[in-house]
């Protein structure tokens, strides 16, 4: 008997532990509005920017095109949540055919976090803005969709 119970607590330690339920991914599409950012441009401009993600599209709202700014801009993008940060490569309209903005990507509920190299730098290794090194951080909140 006493064989028998330290088998069975021998098998039941050595069994292999419960695996984890994969996570889901976080909810990219939507729209974004940005709250704060810090690094090579910290004013965006008066009229807000909006971050538009869809099927695989992203566009980029500026409302200082209204004051005479570049504009709407829109891009082709991929994301990899199950990288550690989470990559997002953007792969602009315009400009250089082989130009791709390389970012990390974090989520939370309604709140982002993307940090990115402007003008070709390196992709960021930490969510923080750095004038020297060319990174952009900009933290966004979901917009509300309306319902129809």
């Amino acid at each position: 008997m006493l064989n028998t119970l330290l088998l069975g607590v021998a098998l039941t330690l050595a069994a292999p532990a419960p695996k984890e339920t994969p996570k889901a991914a976080p909810k990219l599409e939507g729209t974004w509005e940005l709250t704060e950012a810090s690094g090579p441009k910290q004013e965006l401009g008066k009229g807000g920017v909006r971050i538009v993600f869809a099927e695989g599209r992203v566009i980029v709202e500026e409302g200082r095109a209204k004051e005479g700014g570049r504009g709407d801009d829109s891009a082709s993008y991929t994301v990899d949540f199950t990288k550690k940060p989470a990559t997002l490569d953007i792969k602009p309209d315009k400009g250089p055919k082989d130009l791709v903005v390389k970012g990390i990507i974090e989520i939370d509920g309604d709140k982002m976090k993307f940090c990115f190299g402007r003008d070709g730098a390196d992709r960021p290794t930490e969510f923080k803005g750095d004038v020297e090194k060319n990174i952009q951080l900009m933290v966004m909140k979901r917009v509300a969709e309306v319902k129809k």
